[in-house]
């Protein structure tokens, strides 16, 4: 009589021990509760109304109805949560520039301390005025402009305005006639600024894209120590400065080692002389490009800069455990 399938034949043939009542609204013989919850996706985000166009249960972080939020009442909301005295930061800043070079020591909780009051501002009876610090470019100019009269040139009056303006055209004027003659009459077309000598291919641009660069950072950010590896045979062309800047400013907690690699492809003095040049600053490791034949690295200390020890001791760590996060800043 029925050799179609049934529901019951289903539930066997599948192993489903759950209770036939038990089911996902939505769920039949034709969708699972896989189904339905894929379908009932389609349908979230939107907001839910009834014939005559009112809605009657909003979308998904689109309600308007707020609870009643009521704070604590406590003295504290209205007292000081972390100050420090003039005296007390003062010494605190001679403190810290007693130790900033010393490898011995190590600043713990420096999340808990105002590093940004310890930069010392400038001191001067006329300091440089910092106007992009204060209001960027974006705030004056463009389409998120926030003035709508831009300031002119740092000008006392109308004269002096007028004066600049005169000076500024006149520069204009004997460039172009420069620009017009080659150079010939004196100066030359390669000193202009929108001119350079260094070669254009493609190849040159290849890893300096700001996804790359932004991968980079988010890894020095992640790791304790960095270790720039440098080549010998040219050791300032695969130096990045721009890392080593942001380090020293920026994460000044970290600690940076080089690492002279290929230092059998070089002579023995040069690799001497380049291994005693980065010294001076940081702890230098030389290696060897050869596989087997590869020896002991040499590490060489400055015993002027307290034979950093903390470094010696990182780098240690290093070569035991090479499985936690470092950071490898090559070029």
């Amino acid at each position: 009589m029925g050799t179609q399938k049934k529901e019951k034949q289903r539930r066997v043939r599948e192993g489903d021990t759950r209770d036939g009542n038990l089911r996902v609204k939505g769920e039949n013989f034709y969708k699972d509760a896989k189904k339905v919850r894929h379908l009932a996706m389609y349908k979230t985000g939107r907001a839910v109304r009834n014939a005559k166009g009112e809605i009657i249960k909003a979308a998904a972080l689109q309600s308007t109805d707020a609870p009643i939020a009521r704070v604590d009442p406590n003295k504290k909301w209205f007292g000081n949560t972390r100050v420090i005295a003039q005296d007390a930061l003062t010494h605190f800043r001679e403190a810290m520039g007693d130790k900033k070079h010393d490898t011995y020591s190590v600043l713990l909780k420096r999340n808990k301390l105002p590093m940004s009051l310890l930069d010392e501002k400038d001191q001067t009876e006329s300091p440089t005025a910092r106007i992009l610090e204060t209001e960027s470019y974006e705030h004056a100019f463009g389409p998120k402009q926030q003035r709508k009269k831009p300031r002119s040139q740092p000008a006392s009056s109308l004269e002096e305005l007028a004066q600049i303006t005169e000076n500024d055209s006149k520069e204009y004027q004997e460039k172009q006639e420069l620009n017009a003659t080659l150079g010939l009459m004196g100066g030359s077309f390669l000193d202009s600024d929108d001119y350079t000598q260094t070669a254009k291919e493609a190849i040159f641009h290849k890893g300096q894209s700001k996804r790359i660069w932004n991968e980079l950072y988010k890894v020095i950010d992640s790791s304790d120590v960095v270790i720039h590896v440098l080549d010998a045979r040219n050791p300032l062309g695969t130096r990045c400065e721009s890392v080593e800047k942001y380090i020293r400013e920026e994460c000044s907690h970290k600690h940076l080692i080089y690492v002279l690699n290929k230092c059998d492809l070089v002579p023995t003095w040069v690799a001497v002389c380049i291994s005693f040049f980065f010294s001076l600053s940081k702890l230098v490791a030389s290696f060897f490009s050869h596989i087997t034949h590869n020896p002991k690295p040499f590490v060489r200390v400055n015993v002027s800069n307290n034979s950093n020890h903390l470094h010696i001791c990182l780098l240690r760590l290093w070569k035991i455990n090479a499985t936690r996060p470092q950071a490898l800043v090559t070029r």
